[in-house]
Formats: C-alpha cells, sequence, structure tokens
C-alpha cells in the first residue's frame, strides 16, 4: 500500500504518476493574445495606445472587415456565433480583425466613435455555456457596433456576460477610447473592471486583477466565498479565487514580465513604435531566446500563430472617425503597420480575400493575408538573413505612411471646420486604398523573390516542422519519464525483498 493512499497498491500508484507525468509533459502551451496598453503619464504626449497580437491556429485567415451604421427594425434579433440575441436599434459602423467567415464576431477593432476594444482567453474555473453562450469575438463587435464610449463598452461586457454567459473560455477585453481605458477581466457571468489613466498595462492569458477594481459583479465576492474558493472577503483575489488551478501560468506570466520590461525602460516617452515593437518581440538578447518562431520552452509575445496585429494611439483632439487603427496581417515582426481610418468607407478587395482549408494548400495570392502569412514562412526559412532586408523595406513604408497621415491632418481638420465631410472621407479612403494595396504588392513581390517567381508548393511551412519536432521531443522525454519511473520502483521493489 502506497503511505497516505489508503487502497492504493503500489503498482497502481506507479501507473498514476506515469500518466500524470505524461499528460503534464505533453500538455499544449497556451497560443492566446498578448494586448498592451499605455496611458497618461507614460506616453510621450500623455495619450492612450492600446496594442494586440491576434494569435489563433496558424492558418486562421484574417479579414479586414467593414461593417457600414445600421439602423435595424424593433424586435430584430442578430444571430451570433451560436446564440440569438435581441438586436439594438441603431449598431455603429466599424472595422477590424475577423476570422474570414469562419466567426461571426472580431478579435479587436475601432467603431466610428473611436472606441477601440481588444480581447484576451483567459482560464477560469467559472462554469462555462458552451454553444449556449457568447463567443469572446461576439462581445467585441457587440462592444464595437452598440458603444459610444469605453465606458458604454464597459457595462454592455458586464451586461451581456450576466446574462448570456461566456462559451468555452473566460475572457479579458480592453476597452478603450480618446478619453478613457479600461480592462474587462471576465469569468463565466462574473466580472471585474479597471480603469488605466497613467502607467502601462500587460495581459497575456490571465487574469491579473487581485483585490481592487473600479467596476463589476454586485456578487464578485459573494460567489466565490460560496463556491469555496476563499473563506471572506478579506481573502478574496479575484484572479487568484476565478482562475484555474496552476494560477500564474508560465506562458502567460513570462510574456507579462517581458512586455512591462520593455515598457518599463522608456515611461514617459512611449510611442506608438515602441508598442509595435514590443508586438514583435521574441525574447531578443535574453536567455529565454530561442528562434523567433519556433521557441518550445517560452511561449513568445510575436509567434507563428500571430495573424494579425493592431496598434491604436487614440488623439483626443480629433473627431472620432479621423482615429487610426495600425493595422499588420500575419506576424509584426516581418509585417507592417498601415493606416486604417476609424470610419473607413472600403477595404480594398484583396484584404478580404481568402478562407479555409486552414493549412498552406489554402494559399491564394489574390488574398492579402497568404500573401502576407507566405512572406512570413518564407522569412523564417533563413530568419537572420531575410528578416533585416524585409524590416528595412518594411520600415521605410511605415514612415512614409506616417508622414502621410500627418500632413493630411491638418488638411481634413480643416474640411470638416468647413463642414465638407464627404471630401474628408474621400480623402480617407483614398490614403487607406493607397497604403494597403502599396503593402499587398510589395508582399506579392517579396514573396515570389524568394521563391523564384513561382507559386509556393502546399507543402508543411516551417510551423508545422517545430511542431513535429515537438512531438518527437515529447515522445522522447515520455520514454525516458516512464523508464526514470519503472528504474526506481524496481530499485525500490527490489530492495525490498
Amino acid at each position: 500500500m502506497v503511505p497516505g493512499f489508503p487502497g492504493c497498491r503500489r503498482r497502481e500508484w506507479v501507473v498514476f504518476l506515469v500518466l500524470v507525468s505524461a499528460a503534464a509533459f505533453l500538455a499544449p502551451a497556451a497560443r492566446g493574445c498578448t494586448t498592451v496598453l499605455a496611458a497618461g503619464n507614460a506616453t510621450v504626449d500623455g495619450s492612450i495606445i492600446v496594442a494586440k497580437n491576434r494569435d489563433l491556429s496558424e492558418y486562421e485567415v484574417q479579414w479586414l472587415y467593414r461593417v457600414p451604421s445600421m439602423h435595424h427594425a424593433p424586435g430584430a434579433t442578430v444571430s451570433l456565433q451560436y446564440i440569438e440575441i435581441p438586436q439594438a436599434e441603431t449598431t455603429w459602423g466599424w472595422v477590424g480583425s475577423k476570422s474570414y467567415d469562419k466567426k461571426w464576431g472580431v478579435g479587436m477593432g475601432i467603431n466610428e466613435w473611436g472606441v477601440v476594444v481588444a480581447d484576451n482567453d483567459a482560464s477560469t474555473r467559472e462554469p462555462l455555456m458552451g454553444e449556449a453562450g457568447l463567443h469572446d469575438n461576439d462581445v467585441c463587435r457587440l462592444v464595437l457596433e452598440r458603444s459610444r464610449t469605453a465606458y458604454e463598452g464597459v457595462q454592455l461586457v458586464g451586461s451581456l456576460i450576466e446574462m448570456y454567459g461566456h462559451s468555452y473560455v473566460g475572457q479579458i477585453y480592453w476597452i478603450v477610447d480618446p478619453g478613457e481605458a479600461w480592462i474587462v477581466e471576465c469569468a463565466g457571468r462574473h466580472w471585474a473592471a479597471v480603469k488605466v489613466e497613467d502607467g502601462v498595462a500587460v495581459r497575456a492569458n490571465q487574469f491579473q486583477i487581485t483585490t481592487s477594481w473600479d467596476e463589476g459583479s454586485d456578487d464578485l465576492i459573494e460567489y466565490a466565498v460560496d463556491q469555496g474558493w476563499c473563506e471572506s472577503a478579506d481573502d478574496f483575489n479575484f484572479a487568484e479565487c476565478y482562475s484555474r488551478r496552476g494560477y500564474p501560468y508560465r506562458s502567460s506570466q513570462t510574456r507579462l514580465e517581458r512586455g512591462l520590461d520593455l515598457l518599463g525602460n522608456k515611461m514617459g516617452s512611449l510611442t506608438r513604435e515602441d508598442l509595435m515593437e514590443v508586438l514583435s518581440d521574441h525574447y531578443e538578447d535574453t536567455p529565454m531566446y530561442r528562434s523567433p518562431h519556433g521557441n518550445d520552452l517560452y511561449r513568445t509575445i510575436c509567434s507563428g500563430r500571430t495573424v494579425s496585429a493592431m496598434v491604436v494611439q487614440l488623439d483626443p483632439g480629433l473627431p472620432s472617425e479621423m482615429q487610426v487603427m495600425w493595422y499588420c496581417m500575419s506576424s509584426p515582426c516581418v509585417g507592417v503597420f498601415m493606416p486604417v481610418y476609424a470610419n473607413v468607407s472600403t477595404v480594398p478587395e484583396p484584404y478580404l480575400m481568402g478562407e479555409g482549408p486552414e493549412s498552406l494548400s489554402g494559399y491564394d495570392e489574390e488574398s492579402a493575408w497568404w500573401v502576407f502569412k507566405r512572406l512570413q514562412l518564407s522569412v523564417d526559412e533563413a530568419y537572420g538573413e531575410r528578416q533585416p532586408v524585409v524590416r528595412e523595406r518594411w520600415d521605410e513604408i511605415y514612415a512614409a505612411a506616417s508622414i502621410e497621415v500627418e500632413e493630411m491632418e491638418e488638411v481634413l481638420l480643416g474640411l470638416y471646420r468647413d463642414g465638407e465631410v464627404a471630401e474628408a472621407r474621400r480623402l480617407m479612403d483614398a490614403l487607406v486604398e493607397e497604403r494597403l494595396m502599396e503593402g499587398y504588392g510589395l508582399a506579392v513581390e517579396t514573396v515570389n523573390g524568394f521563391s523564384g517567381g513561382e507559386e509556393p508548393e502546399p507543402a508543411e511551412a516551417v510551423e508545422g516542422e517545430e511542431d513535429k519536432t515537438l512531438v518527437y521531443l515529447g515522445v522522447v522525454g515520455l520514454m525516458l519519464l516512464i523508464g526514470g519511473v519503472l528504474v526506481v520502483y524496481i530499485m525500490r521493489v527490489g530492495g525490498g525483498h
């Protein structure tokens, strides 16, 4: 018998240890998003800057999706990812990153009022609703369509999850406008929110709110006490109570600490370029660095599963529809951020192309996302040689776009003052069209240059090879683990005779 485990024989205990160890060894690493925010005294001009890497399955095609404002009939409903809910009388126009037609919602975006939303998965122990609940992308889109301010978005998120609950995972929502920044952490049907006025904030895939919050569920503490997660309000900690066992999680904690380190060195002078740099990070110049998109020990901020990225620097002195989302398809370390105005009327066709199958066999040169993804894979084949060359080209393109947006600002403000809103919108649409197509065209040219002008073969990409390597290492490690346990067991059994 095993001491402390009545009824458990030694042989059964050995098998149990092997299975538990194997499960822990082969458990998949978290592949969720990373979001960063700087506000107030942290930024060079006191503005709010929010940035996010959208990380999904490696080949989940992204569309730069635009929906105009609309009016809806009384009593109308809207079908979300899994459920149907009452439609709002008016929904606002927005643009954001959408997983082709696979999902109804979006993972991040900006609306015509200058409200920005982004989200991160976060593990929770609170029961979830499955397909009877809200998908996180549903919530992001509903915030864009129904909120004129960040605070309206916070209240909307709280009411939605209390009413419907989350589907399969807890969430962290970032809701920002030119004047306010909020982080809303949501479990199944419970939530807590903090307002960020100064400093920086980083989230990976774990809750960070602890004993202080500004808004939240009325029964936040009572529910946790009833569940036995804490004894009273005195020892309540939102993150510890509402997270699954094992909190904090290494794959999230390392990204959190890395992001804070990178930002901390530039407090008071942070710009959107600094946050773009954080989104491109792979632990360079640290002992944690392995390879840009093949680090099997530490989950990186920028990864092979980063399908799009966004940086928004909100200016309270500009009209809401002049706020700019800088958008990048695929991994930001080898991609380019291009300007997209909050109330852009059209999106170039290549940015609305591409879909499944979610493998390299789905490659389509007519799709901007697929071209940028192929570019990332091509660079990964010889990252040290190719990335600096690609980066130099993109930096020139980004710098030119930044100057153009800055120079356009006074022209647009003059048109708004004179009531020539239609002309202002025409100019914004033209700028976005030109810059997005310029990025797409250069990406096609670069990809074809790497491949000798031939279409890429639908073979497994570098990331796929890395995944295979991890599997092989896992099998070898598991065999060594089992062998070690058996040796110890035999020695102990032998010593008992």
